[in-house]
């Protein structure tokens, strides 16, 4: 299903012009220089293709060259693009000499003797000329290459140029010809039915690499790979064991590194790259699935028709600002309890959509998820998300928080920020699961948050909204609709949950201590007794208490604190000895539900004052 899926992406792509995604025989590669030849196949000049990329740093090109082969060992020479070893016959590693590569250079040398023997095309012949005569012993004192050695020889593919000559030779129809022939004429060994087209067809041995997946070797590394004797099955090796054939394999891999060099189909959750699209062209529904996926979180940033946000510090992605503006008010109604699908119009809700989720392993990637769906249950599913996300919020958070906000939540603080790669990297995979199919959340995620916060005794947004999901997501699954009621977006006064108490009971004691300090604190009873008091809270309160009594006297303020506190204990029937996981989790949302009350009041008196001086 994902082959066929990814096949049938390619052969829509090729339909759209603006897609560039390359035709059968030919594939996307990193271009660094080109050779500018003379008619005689003298080398006259070599020409820097290199871009800016970010800062000051030049990254190579992309560019449709002839389809390179999958190298794994031995010498086996590309048609029209290689890199130095191939094309001048040398390899020089940094601070090593150089080494000659006699080996691969005749590989070149012979490649283009059998694919251009006979071409009547001055390309063809200059291209020719150059290899016969080039000796790779001349090359580091050449006066053309000497300028440029040592970036020549940090790598990048190389091509050729005709001087005088637009374009570049692999791209001259005479050229093209010959590779495509060249192909067709190609002995084949396997023949077998195709399991994604179920057309009788040459069999690929070996599948081309998926370039892309973050965390995977930067040659690529196979989807579909059999290498092991473990693997044969009646007699049959390698790949025909599930029987692809080739111009299917060419398809699926094509397609699937257009979706991982595109800003709009990929996504990055933990150590899983996720990518996704629609059966048939859809733009906006496209932009508001990433958008509702991974929202931007820097709306500041506006450019003409786009809006860029900067994630975690690393990527830069660009969104439509259509889709961003739709998705941001539909979050907001969310916010207030309203269906998300309810506030997206005029796109197509009956559209289907795939969504698959890779992982490196080794040389290979592993399929974290796979998972089909139209547009409009999506929507009613990551709407559904957010909605058990809906928490009470300090006036600098968005509330939009994507899948791998929450994940780096799970990780520790290290100066002041979250090491991401410290997370758990089966939880993105897990955690988006449950995201779109509506799932209870993984258990994983959960128990990680709640270790999280003792160890750090602090509470962010991002925790407490997600624990306050799995919390009211686990009562609906469970059929309890009054437990879930009972998870409210702010403070619930009249929730009578022991745990939920015992937290708000907590918030209350230390904005005591707080009061009676002015602020000037070391450590607060957060710091010293949180982690104690959300699992044994019968060992703990009793001495909060005691404490807090020499707070409140302390306090200006003391009484309207005192009367919190016993409004609180009031509903209480004492100090259960142990708090269970499902307890603890109540114990946080409390705590977090009372926090955030608390500090909207001092804003209120503050306001009012402001307002009394005016």
């Amino acid at each position: 299903m994902i082959l066929q899926a990814l096949y049938g992406l390619y052969e829509r792509l090729l339909d759209e012009p603006d897609s560039d995604i390359s035709p059968p025989g030919y594939s996307k590669a990193k271009v660094s220089y080109a050779l500018n030849l003379s008619e005689n196949g003298e080398l006259l000049d070599i020409l820097d293709l290199r871009e800016q990329g970010k800062g000051k740093r030049l990254v190579s090109k992309d560019m449709d060259v002839p389809r390179q082969v999958k190298r794994t060992s031995g010498v086996s020479a590309n048609f029209m693009c290689d890199n130095n070893g191939y094309v001048l016959g040398v390899v020089q590693e940094k601070g090593k000499p150089i080494e000659l590569s006699d080996k691969k250079y005749r590989a070149m040398r012979d490649l283009h003797e059998e694919i251009l023997e006979g071409v009547d095309d001055q390309g063809a012949c200059a291209l020719l000329t150059f290899l016969r005569t080039w000796n790779p012993e001349h090359a580091e004192g050449h006066p053309v290459l000497a300028p440029v050695w040592d970036d020549l020889m940090s790598g990048g593919n190389i091509i050729f140029k005709l001087d005088g000559t637009s374009g570049y030779i692999h791209e001259r129809p005479a050229i093209r010809k010959a590779w495509e022939q060249s192909i067709e004429q190609t002995a084949h060994e396997n023949m077998g039915q195709c399991l994604v087209t179920g057309r009788s067809a040459p069999i690929a041995r070996v599948h081309d690499s998926v370039k892309g997946v973050v965390g995977a070797q930067s040659s690529g590394a196979a989807l579909v790979s059999f290498n092991l004797d473990a693997s044969t099955s009646y007699g049959k090796e390698q790949s025909t064991n599930a029987p692809v054939s080739e111009e299917a394999a060419f398809a699926y891999v094509t397609a699937l590194n257009y979706l991982l060099r595109s800003d709009r189909n990929r996504l990055r959750i933990g150590d899983t790259t996720t990518v996704f699209w629609a059966e048939r062209p859809a733009y906006l529904e496209e932009e508001i699935l990433a958008e509702l996926l991974d929202p931007t979180v820097d709306a500041a940033k506006e450019t003409k028709g786009k809006t860029s946000a900067n994630k975690g510090g690393k990527t830069e992605f660009r969104r439509d600002s259509q889709a961003t503006r739709m998705v941001r008010d539909a979050l907001a109604r969310v916010a207030k309890g309203r269906p998300l699908e309810e506030s997206m119009v005029d796109v197509d809700k009956d559209v289907r959509f795939y969504i698959l989720g890779l992982s490196p392993n080794n040389a290979r990637l592993s399929v974290r998820y796979w998972h089909v769906d139209t547009f409009g249950n999506l929507l009613e599913k990551i709407g559904q998300h957010y909605s058990d996300m809906a928490i009470d919020l300090p006036p600098w958070e968005t509330g939009s928080f994507a899948v791998w906000t929450i994940v780096n939540a799970t990780a520790p603080l290290i100066d002041g920020k979250r090491d991401g790669k410290s997370a758990s990297p089966l939880l993105g995979g897990a955690l988006t699961r449950a995201v779109l199919l509506g799932t209870d959340y993984p258990q994983g995620v959960y128990t990680a948050l709640l270790g999280r916060i003792r160890a750090d005794q602090e509470i962010s947004p991002v925790q407490a909204a997600m624990i306050k999901a799995c919390l009211v997501r686990h009562a609906r699954l469970s059929g309890s609709k009054t437990k879930e009621e009972s998870y409210t977006v702010s403070l619930n006064e009249e929730c009578t949950n022991t745990a939920y108490l015992l937290g708000r009971l907590f918030a209350v004691l230390e904005k005591a201590q707080q009061d009676a300090s002015g602020g000037k604190l070391n450590a607060t009873i957060r710091d010293r007794y949180f982690g104690a008091a959300s699992a044994t809270p019968q060992s703990i309160f009793p001495v909060l208490l005691r404490l807090a009594q020499h707070h409140i006297a302390k306090s200006e303020y003391g009484g309207v604190v005192d009367r919190q506190i016993e409004a609180i204990i009031g509903e209480l029937d004492g100090f259960p000895p142990h708090l269970n996981l499902e307890e603890q989790g109540n114990f946080i949302l409390g705590y977090y539900h009372q926090r955030q009350a608390l500090y909207k009041k001092k804003q209120t008196e503050a306001e009012q004052a402001a307002g009394e001086g005016q």
